[in-house]
């Protein structure tokens, strides 16, 4: 009796620790997965108000500390790279520049991350995500001046970018439209804040609903002035443009 007891008890035992075991094993093999696939992150190094960014004597220089180290960069998932791309540290100053176009060219041709991004095929849809989530219900009339002028400039960032005929391009006819609705919701919100959003900012808007447009039906554009149309495309700067040939 004494053996059998010894022997249920012995088992017991045994099953307790495999069960155990089995259970370390599981969390093991999990944590190796994980860390096999999760995605690189990255922040930017330097930043305004650091120390070091004051130190900067040019803005090639504060350019030069914002890039993506090259084996980060291809690493990079599309969300995150999206992410980085729209905290870049010196985003353009739309207004010192002649069009919204030559800002955006400011910034691309000076960001390895934002090079990158135009080579997702799947950088629209992210973008329109972004886009999508962004509400001006979130602006606080307590904050300080520069926080204001930072939360109304990062509209015109995202929609400089959203213009562009390289992201257009990577969406599809439905996420096209989504844009467009999304742009004009955007547009009427402004509106509503318009001492908050200047014209410049809502010109923007227009640039990217023609552009939309034209990518779904570019024959439409034919009956209108052409020159004019096209230099609106490219410049984001709608003069002597009837705006309500674009509705």
């Amino acid at each position: 009796m004494m053996d059998m007891k010894k022997t249920k008890f012995l088992l017991h035992v045994y099953e307790k620790k495999t069960v155990i075991l089995l259970h370390v094993l599981f969390y093991f093999f999990v944590t190796v997965l994980n860390a096999q696939t999760e995605k690189p992150a990255w922040d930017y190094p330097v930043k305004p108000g650091m120390e070091k960014w004051k130190q900067f004597k040019s803005v090639d220089e504060m350019y030069q500390a914002c890039q993506i180290p090259d084996d980060i960069l291809k690493q990079l998932d599309t969300q995150s790279l999206v992410d980085i791309c729209l905290s870049f540290p010196a985003p353009p100053l739309f207004p010192l520049f002649n069009t919204p176009q030559q800002g955006f060219m400011e910034y691309y041709s000076n960001f390895n991350g934002i090079r990158e991004l135009f080579q997702r095929k799947d950088a629209g849809a992210y973008l329109l995500k972004k886009y999508t989530s962004m509400s001006l219900s979130d602006f606080n009339p307590l904050w300080q001046l520069h926080q204001q002028g930072r939360f109304i400039s990062h509209y015109k960032f995202i929609e400089s970018i959203l213009s562009q005929p390289q992201v257009i391009a990577s969406l599809d006819s439905k996420g096209r439209m989504l844009l467009l609705k999304e742009t004009v919701r955007k547009m009427d919100e402004k509106l509503s804040k318009n001492d908050l959003f200047s014209g410049f900012s809502l010109e923007i808007n227009l640039w990217v609903i023609a552009n939309v447009f034209y990518s779904e039906n570019k024959a439409a554009f034919e009956k209108y002035n052409r020159q004019n149309i096209q230099s609106a495309l490219k410049t984001g700067t709608f003069v002597d443009i009837d705006g309500d040939m674009l509705y």
